[in-house]
Parts: C-alpha cells; structure tokens; sequence
C-alpha cells in the first residue's frame, strides 16, 4: 500500500495541535486539518471558547501549561503574524508554542518587524488585494508620524504605566461602507500627495531614541522562522535626530522573485546569522560616521539624498498631482519620511 507523505503530515499536525488543546472528542465533529494550517475557531470551540477574555474557562479544565499555550497560539496567530486566512493559523507559529522554556530567548519585536516586511513586500505585487502581518504596528506608525493621517475624531491618550504605545490611539472605529471606503481611499492618496516636511512628526519618540533603546540602531537581517528581511537605520536618519543623506545600497538578496502574483513571491539571502543580532556592537550603526545632528529643521538632508530618494522611490501616488520637486529647497518639497 502506499501512503501519501502529506497526508502523514496533515495527521501529525492534527494529532500535534490536539494535544496541544488537551481535545478528546472524534475527529468528525471539529473536521480535518487542511494544508498547513489548523483552523482556531474549531479548535476553541472544543473548549467552549470564544476569545482571549474566555481563556479563564481553561482553569477549571487543565493544567496551567496548557493554558498557556493555548493564550500563545491565540496571541501569536492572531496578532503578531496575521495571514489572511481568518481564523486559521500557520503551523510554523506552533513550533515556537511547543518550547515554551524558550519564549524568552527570541526576539519577538524583531521577528514581527520581519514578518511584517515580508508582508508590505507582498502586498506591494499588482494583483494583492489585502494586507497580512502586525497591522495595529503598521497603523500606530502612521498615526505616530503623520497627523495629518490620522481619523479626526482620534486623539492621542496619556498612557498609563506599563500600557503598550499602542494604547494611544484607542478609539471607536467608523462603520464601514463600500461607498465611503472608496471616499476614503481618494482622500488618504490625495492627503498622502499633499504631505510638505512640516506636516510630517520626524521624531515623535524623541530626539535620541537611540539613547534609550539601543537595538535601535542594528543593522542587518531581521528573521522569523525561514523569513529574513533587512533592516537598515541610516534610512531614516531624522528619526534619530540626524542629518539624512543618500543610504549605502543594501545587502542583495541570493533569490529574489517579485512576480505580480502574490503566490510566487520569494526573497532570500547568502547568509543569515543570528550572530549578528546577539553581537550589537559590532553589528550597529556608529551614526557620527554617516551623518550629523540636526541644528535647525527636523527634515534637514544633504545635498544628494533629494535626488536619490526621487530616483529610487515614488514621490506620487496620483499622477495627477503634478508637485514640484525644488532639490535645493526642503520646505518646497512634497515627500514621506523614506
């Protein structure tokens, strides 16, 4: 008889994420798993669960352990990495769910800033329609440095002690429409065309934010599981308080496939050591060698940067714009932070 490896495969993982949930019913009643990924909602529902908040059920029902890595799953797949499945999850999230002694050892800002460069670069293809990755870290950016951007009903809160950045910007979203969607979307491309230097926050988490957080200034590739994206500080100098100049090319990826299908998109590099993460000091940004501090005007670049960014980049969105890009003057400029 022979046996279809990938069918081993879907029934180890379902056995896997069983045991995991602690479930003892028949497999007809939750349905098999399908590709590589298990759906959560049946899975909760093995447990009576609706959300995070109903987690309190698992304390009467199993032992600590398994509470916690059912919150891991939930937490992981449902806020950090977000595919555009639903309610279903990769099954790359469970192995870190499985060595819960080694939660603490990752570095799960990086691997989620990783995740979510991957998933730009997706979405970027002619025929995305959606967006995957941490987008509450996406919106909060934006919110964060663009003013202009922001619902104008929401303004920024006092956070509390310990609460998250993100707590800042908490507030009732509008209902959705298909015909106010599409009035917003015509307003935010229009807003982001008509973005000057004076309507952009440059350093809104301070003037060295380098000082207090200095992984800030890490340079090289950021990894979560097969995925490696790179990061690169002298890109956004004026965050750090620095002149901008014209940025060093960055590591070329080994493969790289960017078809306009979002099925084939692949990106890959020679080497990936996470060396490199553990040793900041020789894998950082010394920023008195590529630039100097800002003296007057938060946007301040050399000479050759205007022209590179104009070059590299897509200063419009709507062709109709028609700005006027003055290189020897700033303040005539219309331009985004890269």
């Amino acid at each position: 008889m022979v046996v279809d490896p990938r069918q081993l495969e879907k029934c180890a993982l379902e056995a896997n994420i069983r045991a995991l949930l602690g479930l003892d019913r028949d497999k007809d009643e939750y349905g098999a798993q399908v590709g590589e990924v298990a759906s959560l909602s049946r899975w909760y529902r093995g447990f009576g669960l609706l959300g995070v908040g109903a987690l309190t059920h698992l304390q009467q029902s199993g032992p600590p352990a398994r509470e916690a890595q059912c919150y891991l799953l939930l937490l992981l797949g449902s806020t950090l990495f977000v595919d555009k499945s639903k309610d279903r999850v990769s099954a790359v999230v469970n192995l870190f769910v499985k060595r819960p002694n080694m939660l603490g050892e990752y570095a799960w800002g990086a691997g989620a800033l990783a995740y979510l460069y991957r998933q730009l670069g997706i979405a970027s293809r002619a025929e995305a329609k959606g967006v995957a990755g941490c987008l509450t870290l996406l919106q909060c950016w934006i919110y964060d440095h663009f003013p202009t951007l922001r619902p104008s009903r929401l303004e920024p809160r006092e956070l509390e002690r310990g609460q998250a950045g993100a707590f800042r910007w908490r507030g009732t979203a509008p209902r959705s429409s298909k015909k106010r969607d599409a009035q917003m979307l015509a307003y935010y491309r229009q807003s982001i065309d008509s973005l000057t230097p004076q309507s952009v926050s440059w350093t809104p988490y301070g003037q060295r934010p380098h000082l207090t957080v200095r992984r800030t200034l890490y340079q090289g590739l950021l990894r979560f599981a097969e995925i490696a994206e790179y990061y690169d500080p002298t890109r956004c100098l004026r965050q750090l308080g620095y002149v901008q100049g014209a940025p060093y090319p960055p590591e070329r990826p080994l493969v790289v496939r960017r078809p306009a299908s979002t099925l084939g998109y692949s990106l890959s590099y020679q080497s990936v050591y996470d060396s490199y993460w553990n040793n900041l000091g020789a894998h950082s940004v010394h920023l008195d060698l590529f630039s100097t501090p800002i003296r007057r005007r938060p946007w301040e670049f050399t000479e050759d940067y205007m022209a590179w960014y104009i070059r590299h980049s897509h200063p419009q969105i709507l062709s109709d714009s028609r700005p006027v890009h003055d290189i020897s003057d700033a303040d005539t400029v219309s331009t985004i932070i890269f």
